[in-house]
């Protein structure tokens, strides 16, 4: 065997196990088409601050009244639910970040109890369950 043969060899061997490793690094189907991606990202980012807030806010004991600060982190909250079902409702199976859609919205209604923003929940609640009635007709 001469020198050019082994380093084709070599070379050849090394370019396989590259395409080997390669080919399960692909993303799990059915990803989330990117606009819907996108829209993922914002709703459960919007959703995770306002509840990050929400526990600032009802941490300790209030000096005054927070119920206008509480309507406007659900209102915010709520805004970011209805993104969220909106992609929950072209198709919960998608897979975002390793999770459905399906799951994340689940998650999603948990999370807005525990933080204390029911109305948000409701809202995620109410607009994903529609879409489950209306594919049971």
């Amino acid at each position: 065997m001469t020198l050019a043969s082994a380093t084709e060899r070599i070379l050849l061997a090394l370019a396989a196990a590259l395409a080997l490793l390669l080919a399960g690094c692909g993303p799990t189907p059915p990803q989330a088409p990117r606009g819907q991606a996108m829209k993922l990202s914002v709703a459960t980012g919007g959703i995770s601050t306002a509840c990050g807030l929400a526990y600032q806010l009802t941490a300790f004991p209030a000096d005054g009244d927070r119920k206008s600060d509480l309507a406007t982190l659900e209102a915010t909250a709520s805004a970011s639910a209805a993104k969220l079902a909106s992609v929950y409702r072209r198709n919960p199976a998608w897979i975002y970040q390793g999770d459905t859609v399906g799951e994340i919205v689940v998650d999603g209604i948990g999370m807005l109890h525990d933080c204390g923003l029911p109305r948000a929940a409701g809202v995620l609640s109410a607009a994903t369950s529609r879409r489950a009635a209306d594919t049971a007709r």
